[in-house]
């Protein structure tokens, strides 16, 4: 059910624009939404500790982390973070673990948990401190 609701929803939005970059809340409100008709338990979630940057993901049924807007955090060429230390893409596939998660958000949108695997995805988020951010 989370792979069709997720496809479904990434699927209506592609015909309608090229990127999914800034659209972390309106895909994690409308999934949300959807999987709630279904029963399915999901919480909504922020990066955001205070630190200025928001992006939203889900925790579905205790065990899945959807998040098919994680390509905007992909290394682009010419371009540097202006938000964090790197690329929070970047950062994720230094491990073998984080390739796995990076690689099930990219190909399909969300991932299954083991343990361990909320820690690996939010350590990607390493902001800059602010005064860093004004330079």
């Amino acid at each position: 059910m989370i792979k069709f609701v997720v496809f479904k929803n990434v699927g209506e939005a592609s015909v309608k624009v090229d990127s999914l970059d800034g659209l972390c809340y309106y895909f994690a409100n409308n999934i949300k939404a959807d999987l709630e008709m279904m029963e399915i338990p999901v919480l909504m979630y922020n990066i955001n500790d205070g630190g200025g940057y928001d992006h939203y993901y889900l925790i579905a049924n205790d065990e899945f982390l959807i998040d098919p807007t994680y390509s905007q955090f992909m290394e682009k060429p010419n371009e540097k973070p202006i938000m964090f230390e790197d690329f929070p893409g970047k950062l994720l596939k230094k491990t073998a673990r984080g390739k796995e998660i990076l690689i099930d958000l990219l190909e399909n949108g969300y991932h299954k948990l083991i343990e361990g695997d909320m820690d690996i995805y939010l350590s990607s988020f390493k902001l800059k401190d602010v005064k860093e951010r004004s330079k």
